[in-house]
């Protein structure tokens, strides 16, 4: 068994060959400058942090699959199963001022035991950006709108981003009485679709007949503007009724910059019910069954760090990306030759100093001195530097 695994990645993480790797600096790359020129400066994290980092309740993190260890003095470390918790702490002990906003961004590599997703993840990348400090429909629409950008910019079409809105529903469940557990099975029902379950469930439940009917309705508020009209005349409070008008405004904030066609309206979008506070969104896209990306508003992450900040943001599965390209036949490909410059001992410094001069200029060049010529004509072409000279 020893021997056969030594040959072996574990499950869940990759090898990227040349080409592949290739494509996937090239989308990082160009995911990174949109950030970049989009006013959000870049940051790094530790690969590992303090298990109480991701402990407490308003992170989505299932603790068992997490990637967990111990340090010299024996407290437990943790890979970090994504980038905001990390971000959410370090901004909060090493940036935070009152009154200030940040505008983040990453491209880093988070970790877990996932059985959703491209073949169940262990290792992934994750590209994305998060707003601290600012609250409202216009920073909502802001990082909506930086997601729909970066994907175009590297090439996607074909997507949706669906809003969703947390509070909405928290706002049907208010006065219900309801348990962790009765609003959890609840979520997960509503969030699935699964209305046959769902209408059981609530028939189980001393829920007035009004609530049930917008809880079971909640699958089907999706589209566009019409989804919106139905929900405010299922809205039963104020919570209800502010949730509406919250991605009401974001929805029209988008529209006015030209990316109605990319944008759906969905209630029914309850993932990580406890972490979210506010707007919700995913990616989907042709070409593959999961979300391409994720993101949404998460005012109380940061109290859980003794700092008061409302936030919002989003992750790309880089993963994800690649796939999708790949799949429509769009991955960016190896552009351009390697120049082998071969030649001899006695014209080695001079074919050494071209080659310097090659790679000064941009261009990608190797000096081979041996006789040998087993390159792949695909990807390099051959000189002699003594007939050249």
């Amino acid at each position: 068994m020893t021997e056969k695994l030594k040959k072996q990645v574990p499950a869940g993480a990759w090898d990227y060959l040349p080409e592949e790797c290739a494509a996937k600096r090239k989308i990082e790359n160009e995911i990174r400058d949109n950030f970049l020129v989009s006013g959000y400066q870049e940051i790094e994290t530790p690969s590992f942090e303090y298990y109480e980092v991701f402990m407490h309740d308003s992170v989505p993190y299932v603790q068992e699959n997490m990637m967990k260890f111990f340090d010299q003095q024996g407290r437990i470390l943790a890979l970090r199963p994504d980038l905001t918790g990390p971000i959410a702490r370090m901004t909060a002990t090493k940036l935070l001022s009152e009154g200030k906003v940040f505008r983040l961004c990453y491209i880093q590599n988070a970790f877990g035991f996932l059985n959703r997703g491209i073949a169940g993840k262990t290792e992934f990348t994750q590209a994305g950006v998060e707003m601290i400090g600012k609250k409202g429909a216009d920073a909502d629409a802001e990082v909506i709108a930086l997601a729909i950008g970066t994907l175009l910019k590297i090439g996607f079409d074909g997507f949706k981003i669906e809003l969703g809105q947390v509070a909405y529903f928290k706002g049907l469940l208010a006065g219900c009485g309801l348990d962790d557990e009765q609003t959890e099975r609840i979520r997960a029902l509503v969030d699935a679709k699964n209305n046959v379950e769902l209408e059981y469930e609530l028939s189980r439940l001393n829920i007035d007949t009004e609530k049930k009917t917008a809880l079971l309705e909640l699958g089907s508020l999706f589209g566009g503007p019409e989804a919106l009209e139905r929900a405010d005349l299922l809205a039963e409070n104020d919570e209800c009724r502010a949730a509406v008008e919250n991605i009401r405004e974001v929805y029209d904030i988008l529209c006015g910059f030209g990316y109605e066609k990319y944008i759906s309206i969905d209630f029914g979008i309850l993932n990580n019910f406890n972490y979210y506070s506010g707007i919700i969104f995913r990616g989907i896209s042709d070409g593959i069954g999961t979300p391409i990306l994720s993101g949404g508003r998460y005012d109380e992450l940061l109290r859980e760090f003794d700092a008061d900040a409302p936030a919002t943001g989003f992750a790309l599965g880089v993963k994800e990306l690649l796939v999708v390209l790949e799949r429509q036949g769009k991955l960016p490909k190896l552009s351009g030759k390697t120049l082998v410059v071969r030649t001899d001992r006695k014209h080695m410094a001079a074919a050494f100093s071209y080659v310097q001069k090659l790679r000064e200029s941009g261009k990608r060049a190797l000096l081979e001195l041996s006789d040998e010529n087993n390159y792949d004509p695909v990807l390099f072409e051959t000189i002699d530097f003594k007939k050249e000279a």
